[in-house]
């Protein structure tokens, strides 16, 4: 599915083209339809600045984004980006946290931020007539963060509380672990968030150092959605952080390689939680609109196949979904879903049953339609509030190296044929292509794991 907010999503703006990005929206071309008005520029230091203006909306939403996340640390500072995302709400040179949280609510407004694998972000929403208020604080809080001794230590708690959290969190903590299958050995199978071993080594003089090395032109976006102007966002962009010196590094990444085969992670009690993983397209890729729609057609709403087959017909599960995750150079199309041990291994009998029947007899009449539409229902009732559409761009952008517009990308899906469905599956659902990763039982885990290596697709 095409993810409409934070997702542990990613970027790489090292990419992009100085002039053009894609097939998207031009650099200094404007879309206009219905009160929108969709605009691309730059900084005269080049930072780019995507404005989706709405004059019909009585809110605004900014977006710093920097295009580095959690595989860009090195593996003894994992989550040190997650860290100093953290600190950036800590206070600033000017303003203790306090006084942020206060000015920020006085103003009509919400502050937060996240970290992904590829990039962090920091945002305001609000109403429009306080965007300026939000302006100096977004402003300050990235150009002049106070990064302080005490914080680091208070927050490394707060951290590894996170870390802890996300852990106890099977249906998510899955997700995890399908990354560190496929990925590993690569900084992309990594916890966005780190992990306690890491976090608690990180310095202050570490932290800073990051900060110095990434927080900085070209690293750099500015996204803008709701009742604001383009050329007022241009200007307060330009000022705010054109003259912030250069980043001192690079970001250096090396693609992933897919590692088919079966993780298991061991946990306490009789549930699985499962995740099957196939290689995907990367977020620039022709196709990325075709696995989409074969994600929505396998497990994407209650009228998907396996989740007619596996809950609706049999039970053995509450809920079994896919997602299609297309990054900055790879992707993935995942499965997942909890059940018993004792009917775990039909469920993986069942789903591979679909997978195949999926590549012999392909798309059922209607089928391909019905998944447009749901993608469709998403993305325009997901696009309501201006922040889903800061997200949107932003992660678009980022990611492929284009802006578009969620009705381009409606365009793109409607050219999609069931052809070009059926052909990503007879090259991605095959034995010996897949990853599997188990977070149950040991010893029932290790028969389990023992049992899935006949599983075929």
């Amino acid at each position: 599915m095409i993810i409409l907010k934070p997702n542990r999503n990613g970027s790489n703006i090292h990419s992009l083209k100085s002039t053009r990005y894609g097939t998207g929206v031009r650099e200094g071309a404007q879309l206009k339809a219905k009160g929108e008005e969709l605009i691309l520029r730059k900084t005269p230091g080049g930072i780019p600045i995507i404005v989706d203006r709405l004059s019909y909306s009585r809110a605004a939403a900014l977006a710093v984004y920097i295009s580095v996340g959690s595989r860009d640390e090195p593996q003894s500072k994992c989550g040190i980006a997650h860290m100093l995302e953290h600190l950036l709400f800590k206070g600033t040179e000017l303003r203790t946290a306090k006084q942020i949280a206060q000015e920020i609510e006085a103003a009509g407004g919400e502050l937060n931020g996240y970290t992904s694998k590829e990039l962090t972000s920091y945002f305001i929403s609000t109403l429009d007539e306080t965007l300026e208020t939000a302006q100096n604080i977004l402003a300050e809080i990235i150009s002049r963060p106070l990064l302080d001794a005490k914080d680091v230590k208070t927050e490394k708690k707060v951290v590894i509380q996170e870390i802890k959290m996300a852990e106890d969190d099977p249906d998510n903590y899955i997700h995890e672990l399908l990354a560190r299958a496929i990925w590993k050995g690569n900084p992309m199978s990594k916890s966005e968030g780190g992990e306690v071993d890491c976090v608690l080594p990180l310095s202050l003089r570490m932290i800073q150092d990051f900060y110095r090395s990434y927080y900085r032109p070209p690293h750099m976006a500015v996204v803008a959605t709701g009742n604001v102007d383009a050329d007022q966002i241009v200007t307060w962009a330009a000022k705010s952080f054109d003259e912030m010196p250069k980043a001192t590094r690079r970001v250096n990444r090396k693609t992933p390689q897919f590692h088919p085969g079966i993780e298991l992670f061991p946990r306490e009690g009789n549930q699985v939680y499962a995740a099957i993983g196939f290689p995907g397209v990367k977020a620039s890729h022709p196709d990325r609109y075709a696995q989409n729609l074969l994600s929505t057609v396998l497990a994407s709403g209650t009228s998907s196949r396996l989740y007619q087959k596996v809950r609706e017909e049999n039970g053995l599960v509450y809920s079994i979904y896919s997602m299609s995750i297309a990054l900055s150079d790879c992707g993935v199309l995942g499965t997942f879903f909890s059940t018993s041990f004792e009917n775990a291994d039909k469920v993986f009998r069942l789903v591979s049953e679909e997978m195949r029947k999926f590549k012999d007899q392909g798309l059922e009449k209607g089928e391909l339609t019905r998944a447009k539409r749901w993608i469709k229902g998403m993305i325009v009732r997901k696009l309501e509030p201006v922040e889903n559409r800061m997200f949107f761009l932003g992660e678009v952008f980022l990611q492929s190296g284009k802006l578009m517009t969620g009705a381009q990308i409606l365009e793109q899906l409607e050219k999609v044929t069931e052809e070009d469905v059926e052909r990503i599956a007879q090259t991605m659902f095959n034995q010996g292509k897949h990853s599997i990763a188990l977070n149950a039982p040991k010893k029932e885990g290790r028969a389990l794991s023992k049992e899935l290596e006949s599983l075929d697709f």
